[in-house]
């Protein structure tokens, strides 16, 4: 095997004549570390990251299972796969190695064939995995860069059709982006607001009043202000939108389990992953939470649903913030656009009304940087 291809892996045994066969068992056919003790290992660790790690279990100061969870613990070290090396067929052990992490055993004395095929078999299965999340990484990146099109040419098609030129998609989008940023760094929403689940928040954003494709044009490119009826119509866009992603989530979800009839080993690796719920529906579920939830109050006097608090999906409800907001600092047909003050007294007085009184309180503390937003928002022409 060409020393440029080989594998590499770290042996870690504080018996120097167990290290010995190791090296020449393995040496031809593998690149070795050799280490004697956890602490010795875990320092080169710090700097390579071996293929796979054979670890004795029994060694002075620091043993193997304690070694085992310093790498599990660690995400950098934490999917490479390690073999613990044990005189001891002790069931109990094992079994506590297997919950900490190990992929297999090899018993001392060494058995040649033995000790080869179970490394043999595990680098190969590392390989394996390495090329699935490269595999899924790609099907990731295209499914984000289908919604990212998706989300901008829907949402600019709704807004041609109500007078407008995108400004307002950009503009709101711009302010929940800086929203969602600053509510991240609290602990109340730190945990929920992860990157990915950011990322999927704001390529849904735009797309929140993708249910006035189907209000009619008489009610949608009216220049003056709706009557009663005509404004009735005009909130039914909520539940069309939540709707609309209610279906296309349905087809998607058939789709995906009438694939998976049948689906071989490798195909169910990836259900192990989440891949289908983090790339390809975690998107459409925040999608119809805004579509539908965006003109909820807090106090339960909005629409389609008349749902209140907490009750009203996160995600809506830090939009519908954002929505409102834009909409105070725009000019349309019907009104002249206020100013940042007058758009932020406005949201203070409607906090614990129309909007959740943490999240107000969040928004307005960064008054500074969403009226910076504003001041360099993309204008309708």
């Amino acid at each position: 095997m060409s020393e440029m291809v080989k594998k590499h892996i770290l042996v870690v045994d504080d018996v120097p004549a167990n290290l010995k066969f190791a090296e020449q068992l393995l040496g031809e056919r593998y690149r070795l570390t050799l280490a004697v003790s956890g602490a010795q290992a875990l320092k080169f660790l710090t700097k390579a990251e071996p293929d796979l790690i054979l670890l004795d279990i029994n060694m002075p100061e620091m043993d193997g299972c304690t070694v085992l969870t310093k790498l599990k613990a660690d995400p950098d070290l934490s999917k490479i796969p390690v073999i613990i090396l044990t005189s001891e067929a002790d069931i109990a052990m094992e079994m506590k190695c297997l919950t900490l992490g190990a992929v297999d055993f090899i018993r001392k004395p060494f058995v040649t064939e033995i000790m080869l095929s179970r490394i043999d078999t595990h680098i190969e299965l590392n390989g394996y995995r390495h090329k699935l999340e490269y595999m899924v990484a790609e099907k990731t990146a295209v499914i984000e860069r289908l919604q990212d099109v998706m989300s901008t040419c829907f949402a600019e098609l709704v807004e041609s059709r109500d007078g407008t030129t995108g400004g307002h998609i950009k503009n709101t989008t711009r302010y929940f982006s800086v929203f969602i940023d600053e509510l991240s760094k609290h602990d109340k929403y730190k945990d929920i607001l992860t990157p990915q689940y950011m990322r999927s928040l704001v390529r849904a954003a735009p797309l929140h009043d993708i249910g006035k494709i189907g209000i009619n044009d008489s009610v949608l490119r009216k220049e003056s202000s709706l009557d009663k009826e005509e404004f009735e119509h005009m909130k039914t866009h909520a539940q069309i939108g939540g709707d609309t992603f209610s279906n296309i989530f349905s087809s998607v979800e058939g789709s995906y389990h009438h694939s998976r009839v049948g689906a071989s080993a490798i195909d169910k690796i990836f259900d192990t992953m989440e891949v289908h719920e983090s790339a390809d529906t975690e998107f459409l579920h925040i999608a119809r939470d805004m579509a539908m939830y965006h003109h909820e109050r807090w106090n339960g006097t909005g629409y389609p649903t008349g749902i209140s608090g907490e009750d009203i999906p996160l995600c809506a409800r830090i939009l519908s913030i954002a929505d409102v907001y834009d909409a105070l600092t725009s000019k349309r047909s019907y009104k002249d656009a206020y100013s940042h003050e007058k758009a932020m007294e406005i949201i203070i007085k409607d906090r614990g009304v129309f909007f959740d009184p943490e999240l107000t309180d969040i928004f307005v503390s960064i008054s500074d940087r969403i009226e910076e937003c504003l001041l360099t928002k993309e204008q309708p022409v």
